[in-house]
């Protein structure tokens, strides 16, 4: 076996370990985790058995046989783009839906804590002034101690 075969079965094992690894730390859902097993196993498979590829482009007559690979290798990019963008739409959909409830949720606290308190005036519809902090900062001290 050529020394770039082996290096290529290592990198793949380390994928693989590393999605394992990510996947008992709730880093990384199991519906992704399958995606990059299956390229962890895509990258072994040509490695470990070279004459296969010679093979498969014999049998659809491509004249160099590494260009299957690279195919292949677009290909799987494509869709995991494509599966990417879906996940971006329907997130971008349920962010957009989840800041109208919000919006809708704040302005009926705010109205029903005004109407029932008959004596205090009714608040005023302007927000709080934004404390830009980040976790884990102090941010300035509040005026209420």
């Amino acid at each position: 076996m050529r020394p770039i075969n082996v290096l290529i079965i290592v990198v793949a094992l380390l994928v693989a370990l590393i999605v394992v690894y990510y996947v008992r730390r709730w880093r990384l859902k199991e519906q992704y985790s399958l995606l990059w097993l299956v390229l962890a196993v895509g990258m072994v498979v040509p490695a470990a058995a070279p004459g296969m590829v010679e093979w498969f482009a014999a049998r659809l007559d491509v004249i160099y046989a590494p260009s299957i690979l690279f195919f292949l290798a677009l290909a799987v990019v494509a869709v995991m783009l494509f599966h990417y963008s879906l996940e971006i739409s329907r997130l971008s959909d349920q962010n957009r839906e989840l800041a109208q409830e919000l919006g809708l949720l704040r302005a009926s606290v705010e109205d029903g804590g005004a109407r029932d308190s008959p004596g205090r005036a009714p608040r005023s519809r302007e927000a709080p002034p934004r404390r830009d902090v980040r976790p884990g900062e102090a941010g300035p001290p509040d005026a209420h101690g």
